[in-house]
């Protein structure tokens, strides 16, 4: 018997992916304008995947973490650009 699986779930685990890639890299790098412009594109594509997994409150909540860590990317990255 075939598992699928759905297009929500999926972007919501690409979601979570994508966040905790950029939190991490915005730690670890030395370049924080990269870790702003990765933190950005982290945020858009959690959007996207917000409004794919829109339908389903888990799916979502995977997105939305997902996002959270990616703000927390992007933040990190511009509070180095400006004390740094």
């Amino acid at each position: 018997m075939p598992h699928t699986t759905s297009l929500p779930k999926i972007a919501g685990y690409v979601s979570i992916f994508i966040g905790v890639l950029s939190a991490a890299f915005s730690f670890v790098t030395s370049s924080p304008e990269a870790a702003m412009y990765l933190g950005g594109a982290a945020v858009v594509a959690c959007l996207a995947a917000g409004v794919i997994a829109r339908k389903n409150i888990d799916e979502l909540q995977m997105a939305v973490a997902g996002l959270f860590l990616s703000i927390v990317g992007c933040a990190v990255g511009a509070w180095q650009v400006y004390n740094f």
